[in-house]
């Protein structure tokens, strides 16, 4: 019971934290773009109060685990579609993010990278190109959209700061 507990309470953290700080997954560059630390957190709690409710029901530690797991994944698939539909949705006719900024999460090169736009409907990283090699970290600003991919520039309209 303890494992679930604490499973439970680390994905509940994992959730808070990426809906109040943002993404966690980013900081700690894990994931690729592929989950969200929102599913990520949400699935680890489900595990845990899947488990948690299943051990009561007096079923043996196989099954409890088995359905804790299997009600965790379908919770991470159905939070990642629900993510990516609230991503896609467009209100109020079609907007672009051409002018964005942001900042480059992985380098990003003329056969790809990606980015995580500054825009209030940007909730997910985006697949990025660049003619040239743009490091992780700095900040970018979009030029073009081809569908989920976006072309971006170095954002060289920051002012420096003097040393």
């Amino acid at each position: 019971m303890v494992t679930f507990i604490v499973v439970g309470s680390v994905g509940l953290v994992v959730l808070l934290v990426s809906i109040v700080v943002g993404d966690l997954l980013d900081v700690f560059d894990i994931g690729d773009g592929l989950v969200s630390g929102v599913g990520v957190g949400a699935a680890l709690a489900i595990f845990g109060l899947a488990g948690i409710v299943t051990l009561q029901s007096g079923l043996p530690p196989g099954w409890t685990y088995a359905i804790a797991v299997a009600m965790a994944l379908v919770a991470l698939v159905l939070i990642q579609i629900v993510i990516r539909r609230v991503t896609r949705r467009e209100t109020g006719g079609h907007w672009s993010p051409v002018g964005f900024v942001g900042t480059a999460t992985e380098t990003i090169t003329p056969t790809g990278g990606e980015v995580r736009l500054d825009g209030v409907r940007e909730l997910e990283r985006r697949l990025a190109v660049s003619d040239v090699r743009i490091e992780r970290g700095t900040r970018i600003r979009v030029v073009a959209e081809s569908g989920p991919r976006v072309e971006v520039v170095r954002d060289d309209s920051e002012p420096t700061r003097a040393s």
